[in-house]
């Protein structure tokens, strides 16, 4: 799609996940400084983009349990660690706050430049492991509107992993509303959890049904079932778990997997 070409300069771009350690306030937080925090993430973030990755995306993955929107406190730290990873790179840059704050995402893009969010439960309602996630749809365009951020993109999961809408319809229905009255700029379509494998007849259908929306397959992408979905049916990915030592999330980035996932990406390009 001619959106993905024009900020990431590539067909089928890869976007890896930047998974920061628990940050201040969270359950799982001990201690550790958040100028420590960000030298991990720019870390990892040097290794993805030295062996190909295209875009990432910094998220507080080690946060959870997630609430629903975050405080200041994860603000500021993500916006910290985020300015950081950003300045260490030279590719595109995007954040993604869960379990779904989009307001919060946003003002960070803003703040550093990045140039999209990845908003979990954008439209309908879902039951979570947190409680019930409402559309944040509406606030994020106007806060978007508001701040001056209308190049910031949004990349909108449908049927999003570790949910289950309240809206029990067809998921090309779902991403139909999320593009036409939810204004998001492109599709993700995951799997059921964390690195679970993203359904190909999922990616097929919102492809038939919106052949001209840019879409991008969400997790579990591997060097192994990449053919499922590339050339045909979608236009760009975004991992982590694959990328990762052994195949873990919570292990670190394995350059050789980056390297090898991205020669496998190389070949449907051409």
């Amino acid at each position: 799609m001619k959106m993905y070409e024009e900020i990431f300069g590539t067909k089928i771009p890869v976007i890896g996940v930047v998974h920061l350690q628990p940050l201040p306030g969270a359950p799982r937080y001990e201690g550790m400084s958040v100028k420590e925090v960000a030298e991990i993430a720019v870390e990892e973030a040097k290794v993805m983009e030295e062996n190909g990755i295209n875009g990432l995306i910094v998220e507080n993955f080690r946060d959870m349990m997630f609430k629903k929107r975050v405080g200041p406190e994860t603000v500021a730290a993500m916006t910290y660690v985020a300015s950081e990873v950003k300045n260490a790179v030279n590719i595109p840059m995007g954040l993604c706050v869960l379990q779904s704050d989009a307001i919060s995402a946003l003002a960070i893009a803003k703040t550093i430049e990045a140039q999209y969010i990845r908003v979990p439960y954008y439209t309908e309602t879902y039951i979570v492991d947190a409680g019930m996630m409402e559309s944040i749809a509406s606030d994020a365009l106007r806060f978007r509107k508001y701040i001056g951020a209308e190049n910031v993109k949004i990349f909108a999961d449908v049927h999003i992993k570790h949910g289950h809408s309240l809206l029990v319809r067809p998921i090309e229905e779902s991403a139909e509303d999320a593009v036409e009255r939810g204004l998001a700029d492109s599709i993700i379509v995951t799997g059921k959890k964390t690195g679970g494998k993203t359904d190909p007849e999922d990616v097929k259908r919102v492809r038939k049904f919106l052949p001209e929306t840019p879409l991008i397959v969400g997790s579990g992408v591997s060097a192994e079932n990449i053919h499922e979905y590339f050339p045909e049916y979608a236009d760009a990915i975004i991992v982590g778990t694959s990328l990762k030592k052994d195949g873990k999330t919570e292990e670190e980035i394995d350059p050789q997997r980056v390297k090898s996932f991205i020669n496998v990406v190389e070949k449907f390009r051409k």
